[in-house]
């Protein structure tokens, strides 16, 4: 048993210190999920042969019914037969230990306390692992939301999540009225840039820009990319006398601001504004700021117009 401890514990080494950095690498993680099965299977059977089912061994190979979870390279029949191996497995072992004396008798205080301890030890790692499962499931889950509503240049939500989270209030209050103001701003000739400076150069202005936005807004305020060179900022409760005091120092913070130090780059844009009204969709309020942009286009760009 010292000898199935030691490779034990030198499997677990190899696995911690020697696949670890290539799994990250490979995104592959069945050799790593091989030799864990391996290692708690045949300690699991040595152990319960030479000390029988009351040492408690038996318990850590009921633990491999949960690897399947976290190994993510296997098929599904794969899956199902290492569950259906350990099913097998115990059974067999608990039908042998009641026909076979163990190959070493220990005094019955020495086998409960191993058996408590075993006990102990593996709800403790079936605690852990149910735990780790919970948080990598979560972490996955926000990068999945980060994914599917973030636009991936400027890291702002992008219009599929706005256009889900009105949809979303809408079908949660629906007997309620709540307001809520919309900002829609263009950069101004942002064609410009890109045909003068070429498309890294244009990205790097709108990163700038989202930061702005993102940085001289509320906490609680909404700020998205849009779309192209178009960004969208969802104000709570604003009346039209905060809206356009908020949207020319966005204005104006633009304005004074070197875009791209390198190129010494700076712009304007052109902000339309639009406070809902009773039983109004958010379509409607953004169908009205996107009618105030355009006449701020027309009326020569870098001002504020509101609907």
């Amino acid at each position: 048993m010292a000898v199935v401890n030691i490779l034990s514990v030198l499997v677990y080494l190899y696995c911690i210190f020697g696949l670890a950095t290539m799994t990250l690498e490979t995104k592959d993680d069945s050799l790593i999920g091989w030799l864990v099965y391996a290692e708690l299977m045949g300690h699991g059977i040595i152990a319960t042969y030479f000390l029988g089912s009351g040492s408690g061994f038996q318990y850590y190979i009921y633990i491999l019914l949960l690897i399947p979870f976290f190994v993510t390279t296997y098929t599904i029949p794969v899956h199902l037969l290492r569950m259906v191996g350990v099913i097998v497995v115990s059974l067999l072992l608990e039908i042998w230990s009641q026909n076979h004396m163990p190959m070493i008798a220990l005094g019955s205080t020495s086998l409960n306390a191993l058996h408590y301890m075993n006990l102990t030890l593996s709800l403790m790692m079936v605690a852990v692992i149910s735990y780790l499962y919970t948080l990598y499931g979560q972490i996955y889950q926000n990068l999945l939301f980060e994914k599917s509503n973030n636009d991936p240049l400027t890291k702002l939500y992008n219009r599929r999540y706005v256009d889900e989270m009105f949809e979303n209030e809408r079908i949660r209050h629906q007997d309620h009225e709540s307001t809520f103001a919309l900002l829609l701003i263009d950069i101004d000739y942002f064609k410009k840039i890109n045909d003068l400076y070429g498309h890294r150069c244009g990205d790097d202005v709108l990163i700038r820009l989202a930061c702005i936005l993102k940085e001289h807004v509320r906490d609680t305020t909404i700020v998205s990319r849009w779309g192209g060179e178009e960004f969208l900022v969802v104000l709570e409760n604003s009346t039209e006398n905060e809206l356009v005091a908020i949207a020319e120092r966005l204005r104006r913070m633009v304005e004074d601001t070197v875009m791209h130090e390198a190129q010494s780059i700076q712009i304007t844009v052109t902000i339309g504004g639009a406070v809902s009204q009773a039983h109004e969709t958010f379509q409607m309020t953004l169908s009205r700021a996107d009618k105030a942009l355009y006449q701020g286009k027309l009326h020569g760009r870098n001002q504020v117009c509101l609907a």
